[in-house]
């Protein structure tokens, strides 16, 4: 049997308190209950590398990034650090740094990481409110989407992240998350506010051409709570697109033909208020995070289609943010 060790962030509430661990069978797509890994409250996002788990977390009224090494059989702490108001809506990592996107405070905080150790390296403001949601890499290029105005913002990490521009949406797009494909090409973002596609073509540095934008949701229906659109993730093979909306509840798929994507699907999420989810390395399961009721859910896909064919399993998980996995091992 092949599983997978997976981890769940959850914001913070009276039925979640942190980091939970799950497994994941990658043969049957089948999900073990999730126990609580490693406290952390308002883990809202989860960056795994090497074994190393990266998490925002509230802290006796302070707000900081914690990194987890999981290689062992209980979670050891590599490193705790404090630097903010409100926890970060979103984290990533590499070899050296960790960073995270503050959307309450409108910064970009950079830490670096040591041996049993976090310290802060740079932060990098871009306006109070600017809604600072994700944090993306394009050669040397940081891409910062901030929805609350409309923008992506990008600095040059050569020249120590000095401000190289920004890509403008029309008032009220709200810009989320956005993904590249494997040669950075094409560069496809999710708007929360709109609920748009956007399709790019990448250049080298700060160059992006606009290719098309469409509709995720169908005109004229109207949800209420009105819907956001949420995580956006490409296929392993690229030839399929992945969106998340919450309020609707949907997931939505498109085929893509290079610049061109025709939307192929639109499923339920398995629940309610759909934020994060993953697609398997192999491109047979989509597991999605649903904040309110559902829990994570795990789906089979036809890679050949790209389609979502059915549940496969569904486990409580209150508050359900963010979810990642681990390599497989086998039982």
């Amino acid at each position: 049997m092949q599983v997978q060790n997976g981890y769940l962030g959850t914001y913070f509430s009276a039925q979640s308190a942190g980091i939970y661990r799950f497994q994941f069978d990658s043969d049957t797509g089948i999900i073990t209950e999730p126990e609580l890994y490693y406290t952390a409250p308002d883990s809202k996002y989860l960056s795994l590398s090497h074994g190393l788990l990266a998490s925002p977390l509230i802290k006796e009224g302070r707000a900081g990034v914690c990194l987890i090494d999981t290689t062992g059989e209980r979670p050891l702490l590599a490193g705790e650090l404090f630097e903010e108001t409100k926890s970060a809506c979103y984290v990533i990592q590499d070899d050296t740094f960790i960073y995270t996107a503050n959307y309450h405070e409108g910064s970009i905080l950079i830490y670096r990481k040591e041996a049993h150790a976090i310290s802060l390296s740079k932060r990098i403001e871009t306006g109070y409110q600017a809604g600072c949601h994700q944090i993306l890499f394009h050669g040397h290029i940081m891409m910062v989407p901030c929805l609350l105005r409309d923008q992506i913002l990008l600095f040059d990490m050569d020249r120590d992240f000095a401000p190289a521009g920004s890509i403008t949406f029309p008032q009220g797009t709200g810009p989320r998350h956005g993904v590249f494909d494997q040669a950075h090409r094409r560069f496809f973002l999710v708007s929360e506010l709109s609920n748009e596609l956007f399709l790019y073509e990448a250049g080298t540095g700060p160059q992006f051409t606009l290719r098309s934008v469409q509709k995720i949701l169908p005109e004229g229906r109207v949800w209420s709570p009105a819907a956001a659109s949420a995580a956006v993730r490409l296929s392993p093979d690229e030839r399929f697109l992945y969106l998340s909306t919450r309020f609707a509840d949907l997931i939505t798929v498109y085929q893509l033909d290079g610049f061109q994507a025709v939307k192929i699907q639109q499923t339920e999420s398995g629940g309610s208020h759909p934020r994060d989810f993953i697609l398997t390395g192999d491109g047979r399961f989509l597991l999605a995070a649903n904040r309110y009721e559902g829990g994570l859910a795990s789906f089979r896909i036809n890679p050949g289609t790209g389609m979502i064919t059915g549940l496969c399993s569904r486990i409580a998980a209150p508050e359900a943010v963010a979810v990642v996995l681990d390599g497989p091992h086998t039982l």
